[in-house]
């Protein structure tokens, strides 16, 4: 039995991953940076309509590798649950910066979704007008 998913069918496949080296250089050279206080999102786009995937930057300095390993954790069950927030066609690279590792699931959650909210529309694209018209 193989399977691309951790047991229990909740984990990560294997396409919603960046996994290569070249693939991390490629998004952190040419991908859009949004920060939060103790994380930096890097949105790069592939240019296909594939599903966005995901790629964690968790160094030495961010704890030890029990914390680190946790944060992880989080990290990918933070990206899985809500995939609609990450944009198809993207590979999303998030980079723990030190302290990232004493916050709780609801405090890493809520920084990265505060920073994807800080994401402005493509060049091109028509502005979004609020609700209720005008």
């Amino acid at each position: 039995m193989t399977s691309d998913a951790a047991p229990g069918g909740q984990g990560l496949p294997r396409a919603h991953r960046v996994r290569r080296r070249a693939e991390f250089l490629r998004a952190q050279k040419g991908g859009r940076r949004l920060h939060a206080a103790h994380f930096t999102v890097i949105l790069y786009d592939r240019g296909d309509d594939r599903p966005a995937r995901l790629g964690l930057v968790t160094s030495r300095k961010v704890g030890n590798a029990v914390q680190r390993n946790r944060l992880r954790r989080v990290l990918r069950e933070v990206f899985r649950r809500d995939p609609g927030r990450y944009p198809p066609g993207h590979d999303v690279v998030m980079l723990a910066k030190e302290g990232a590792s004493s916050l709780d699931a609801g405090a890493i959650r809520g920084e990265i979704h505060a920073a994807l909210a800080k994401r402005r529309p493509p060049p091109g694209s028509a502005p979004r007008r609020p609700p209720g018209g005008a």
